[in-house]
C-alpha cells in the first residue's frame, strides 16, 4: 500500500564512497602523513608504496533522496471498531503507489584501502494510496445488502527516524574502479506499531579522474513494510454514512527490487565531494549528497 519508502532509503537510501576506490596515482599528491587521521586505513602505507592514491579516511556527509516505487500488497486486514470488532473478509486491494523522501547524515571510515564502513541516522517521510474493494457478499453479511462491490481509496501518510549502517568493498586500477555496497536500515514510523526494514545491495563500475568520477550500476532493495494503525473511512455511495473507525494491518514488498543507476561525483579538492545519482527501470529515484572528508 505504499509505493515507496526510503528508504533509505533508505534507502534507501545508499551512496557509498564509490568514487574513492583506491586508484593508481598518476601524479604526486599531498602526503597523508600531514593529516592527523593518517593512521587509517590499515595497510595504507603498503598501498601507497605500490602507487595507489587513497582518500582521506573519515567522511561526514549529508544525503537527500526521493523515490517513486510500486509495492505489492502481501496482506491487508481491516477490522471495523465499535461495540463489537467486525473483520472485513474477502478484501481485494490494488498495488500501492507512493512517493518517499529521506534525508540522513552519514559518518564513514576507510578501515582498509578496499573496505569502508559507515553508520546512518536520518528521517524518512512518505505517502501512498491504493484502492480497496469490499465484496458485495461481505457487505450483505454485515447487514448492508447494497448489491454491488464497494471500492474506496486507502491512503496513508507516514514519517519516522531511520538508522542503520553498511560497508563498501572497492577497488581501482588506473582510471577504472568497481565497488559493491551493502547496507541495512530500519525506520520507526509514527503510525502505531509500524516499521520499514530495508536490505540494499549496490554494485557499481565507473571511470575516475582528477575532478571526480562517472559510473553505472544496479541497486537491489529487499524492503519489508509493516503498517499497523487506525483510520476513519468515509464510505462512498448513494447513501452517505458517517466515518467508520477501522483498524488496519498492511504488509507489502517492492514489486521491482532491482533498478539501474547512473551517477557522477565531483571532487572539490581533497576534502569536499558532491554526488548526484539517478535510478530508473522498475524504481525511480534521485539522490544528492555532499560529503566532507578529513
Amino acid at each position: 500500500m505504499l509505493r515507496n519508502l526510503k528508504l533509505v532509503l533508505a534507502s534507501a537510501l545508499a551512496i557509498n564512497l564509490l568514487a574513492h576506490a583506491p586508484v593508481q596515482a598518476q601524479t604526486d599528491t599531498l602526503s597523508e602523513n600531514e593529516s592527523w587521521s593518517s593512521f587509517l586505513p590499515l595497510l595504507g602505507d603498503a598501498a601507497r608504496e605500490r602507487g595507489y592514491e587513497l582518500p582521506l579516511p573519515f567522511g561526514l556527509g549529508f544525503h537527500v533522496m526521493h523515490i517513486w516505487q510500486d509495492y505489492e500488497i502481501k496482506s491487508l486486514d481491516l477490522v471495523i471498531q465499535g461495540p463489537m470488532e467486525i473483520p472485513l473478509e474477502g478484501l481485494q486491494v490494488s498495488s500501492a503507489e507512493g512517493t518517499a523522501y529521506s534525508m540522513d547524515g552519514r559518518l564513514d571510515c576507510w578501515i582498509l584501502p578496499w573496505l569502508n564502513v559507515y553508520g546512518v541516522l536520518g528521517y524518512t517521510s512518505g505517502q501512498s494510496k491504493s484502492q480497496a474493494t469490499v465484496p458485495a457478499s461481505t457487505l450483505a453479511a454485515l447487514g448492508l445488502p447494497l448489491g454491488y462491490d464497494l471500492s474506496f481509496p486507502f491512503p496513508l501518510e507516514y514519517d519516522g527516524a531511520t538508522y542503520g549502517g553498511g560497508a563498501t568493498l572497492a577497488y581501482g586500477y588506473k582510471h577504472l574502479f568497481g565497488s559493491i555496497d551493502y547496507n541495512y536500515t530500519e525506520t520507526d514510523l509514527d503510525i502505531a506499531d509500524s516499521a520499514i526494514h530495508a536490505h540494499v545491495l549496490t554494485p557499481r563500475v565507473g571511470w575516475f579522474g582528477e575532478l571526480g568520477s562517472a559510473y553505472v550500476g544496479a541497486m537491489y532493495q529487499d524492503v519489508a513494510q509493516e503498517f499497523r494503525g487506525s483510520l476513519k473511512f468515509s464510505i462512498p455511495g448513494p447513501f452517505p454514512l458517517p466515518p467508520i473507525p477501522v483498524d488496519y494491518a498492511v504488509d507489502q514488498k517492492a514489486v521491482d527490487p532491482w533498478n539501474i543507476i547512473v551517477g557522477a561525483n565531483l571532487r572539490l579538492g581533497r576534502h569536499v565531494e558532491f554526488i548526484i545519482e539517478g535510478g530508473f527501470l522498475g524504481r525511480e529515484q534521485i539522490l544528492t549528497s555532499l560529503t566532507y572528508r578529513f
